[in-house]
């Protein structure tokens, strides 16, 4: 999976060069958001200037997010939740 910087994002978003956006809820508890551009091949993960992948603790502090830094004309986006609940199913057994 390929990095992509929060500028460049907003940039691709404006220009409609964004095909979908997910939010996967991982294993720590935690939001990260994912991207599919439309001339790209893959995945791209959303990172912070210093290369870190970037997380929120809250979906409802994501939304916040998305709303004030990518008002305009959003891609679809996918809500995902499955590696967190396969673990969760796991530590239960």
């Amino acid at each position: 999976m390929c990095n992509i910087e929060e500028a460049d994002l907003t940039d691709f978003i404006k220009n409609n060069a964004v095909k979908e956006l997910n939010i996967i809820f991982t294993d720590t508890a935690k939001y990260r958001i994912t991207v599919s551009l439309n001339w790209k091949e893959g995945l791209w993960n959303l990172v912070t200037a210093r290369g870190k992948t970037r997380e929120w603790a809250s979906l409802d502090r994501l939304c916040k997010h998305i709303r004030e830094k990518y008002d305009g004309a959003l891609p679809p986006i996918t809500l995902k939740l499955t590696e967190h609940q396969q673990l969760h199913k796991e530590k239960k057994k």
